[in-house]
């Protein structure tokens, strides 16, 4: 199946779907922030980290700044100590959920938001967990080389004031050996001691201390409702297409005219309501498609379901031929044109070529050129011509006037076409003998469940499939009953 087939399918057939499942988002959420004040936001910047190294291992270490900021920023006992300081009436929790830290850059500066309904409120919160998240920072860097230090100066202190009573044991007039020895030792651990001492001060002095860059500053207002609007769009857009690749997997359909007449391997013959031209080359088409198969009868099928006696009667009317005009009929005596159902009662039909004739008044002459056949009858012996043209089970009549019949028109035999019925399926006869021809008439989207209707009534009947009518919208379904559909006949 291709992309577009599957675009075609989701939005051509649940384009009502997508449309509501989008706007009813939209103006949900703009309806519910429309009374809302947007929130103040108060932005300070942070130095979190002075090493060398932090500030030169790009995105992974500004990635492990910036969470070790939001750690300490968002510590409940960090937001308890600050509010109980600044006297501000807020809880704890809801502070953390609006504080936001975001890295600049690969850089260790670290960008701390706070989000208030009171500005005044929201840079004195913003100022304060700031400075505190430097000083805990600081101490979670610098503490541990800090007690080491004060450690080795401890031990220092002790060692030095064991060193002055060892070296005038040792240096006196009877020097004691192991004095010595032992002062020995005491010197050389005080230098290891001294040696760590200031590997440690240069690791302090490396390490760096974090520190506020930029105290707190109100950031420029903006409007959420755009933004949390097109959100909840997007949203509600991927839910529809949710919900139609759901229905579409349920009830498949398969969305245009052309790709239903591929499916079906036959041509697509033309639109029945795209005005009267379109529905010109659509009878065209139809008598073409109908004597390529050698059929007589045209049997117009709906995916799914029957068709309306309006589209029947339309097609009929395009298949039969717009330039002629029947002649109004006698009383009792069927009108041109007409089907066999149209005429049950009469008795003097011999077949569907049969020639008709109206007597009465004179009419205009016809206009396509065919030969008229004189015939004499009416009241009172009085003669009058007719001219018959064969067409669908009947003979189109028109008067004409005795003074325009011409000696050849009076003796030139009236040609006999074969005539093509077109009727709705629910109309034909299925005890007839004839072979009626298949047309499908489709909208803009046909399901498969009315393709495979259609496949199973060629399959059922042998009928050959003809091709494919389509409809700019949704086929008409048939809204009277059986006999307010006509048939037509067609040459």
């Amino acid at each position: 199946m291709e992309i577009d087939e599957v675009a075609a399918r989701v939005f051509r057939s649940y384009w009502a779907v997508l449309l509501v499942m989008t706007v009813l988002p939209v103006t949900l959420v703009a309806l519910l922030m429309a009374g809302q004040e947007p929130p103040s936001v108060a932005e300070s910047r942070l130095q979190a980290s002075g090493e060398a190294t932090d500030a030169g291992s790009g995105d992974a270490s500004a990635s492990i700044v910036v969470s070790k900021v939001k750690a300490f920023a968002t510590s409940d006992t960090l937001l308890r100590d600050v509010l109980r300081r600044q006297g501000v009436d807020r809880s704890a929790r809801k502070v953390a959920k609006a504080v936001e830290v975001s890295g600049l850059g690969t850089s260790t500066v670290v960008e701390l938001s706070v989000k208030d309904t009171d500005p005044v409120v929201a840079r004195k919160l913003a100022d304060a967990i700031g400075a505190e998240v430097v000083r805990e920072i600081n101490e979670s860097n610098q503490s541990a080389i800090r007690q080491r230090m004060d450690e080795i100066d401890e031990r220092s202190r002790e060692l030095v004031e064991k060193l002055g009573p060892l070296a005038r044991e040792a240096g006196g007039p009877a020097p004691d050996i192991a004095a010595a020895n032992e002062r020995e030792r005491v010197q050389s651990e005080l230098a290891d001691l001294r040696s760590n001492r200031s590997d440690l001060l240069t690791q302090l002095t490396s390490a760096g201390t974090a520190s506020v860059v930029q105290p707190a500053v109100l950031a420029p207002e903006s409007d959420p409702i755009i933004m949390m609007s097109a959100i909840a769009g997007l949203v509600g857009l991927v839910g529809g297409i949710l919900i139609a690749v759901v229905a579409e997997m349920l009830r498949p359909t398969i969305p245009g005219q052309r790709r239903v007449a591929r499916r079906l391997d036959v041509p697509l013959l033309g639109w029945a309501d795209k005005g009267p031209s379109q529905l010109a080359d659509l009878g065209r088409r139809v008598r073409l498609a109908a004597k390529k198969e050698d059929v007589g009868r045209v049997a117009l099928v709906g995916a799914p379901g029957p068709l309306s006696a309006e589209l029947v009667s339309s097609v009929a009317s395009a298949v039969y031929g717009d330039e002629t005009r029947p002649a109004p009929a006698r009383p009792g005596q069927p009108r041109a044109g007409a089907s066999a159902q149209e005429r049950p009662d009469d008795p003097g039909r011999s077949g569907p070529g049969r020639s008709e004739q109206v007597h009465g008044k004179p009419g205009e002459s016809h206009a396509d050129g065919n030969a008229p056949s004189l015939n004499s009858g009416g009241t009172g012996g009085a003669k009058s011509t007719s001219v018959v043209r064969a067409g669908g089970g009947g003979a189109a009549v028109i008067a004409k006037k005795p003074a325009e019949v011409s000696p050849t028109e009076v003796t030139q035999p009236v040609p006999v076409r074969r005539v093509c019925h077109v009727h709705a399926f629910e109309d034909i006869d299925p005890g007839a003998d004839d072979t009626v021809g298949v047309v499908v008439v489709v909208g803009r989207v046909t399901t498969v469940s009315g393709l495979e209707t259609v496949r199973d009534l060629v399959a059922a009947s042998g009928w050959p499939l003809l091709g494919v009518v389509a409809t700019s919208g949704k086929a008409p379904s048939r809204t009277g009953t059986t006999g307010s559909r006509r048939s037509a006949k067609a040459r």
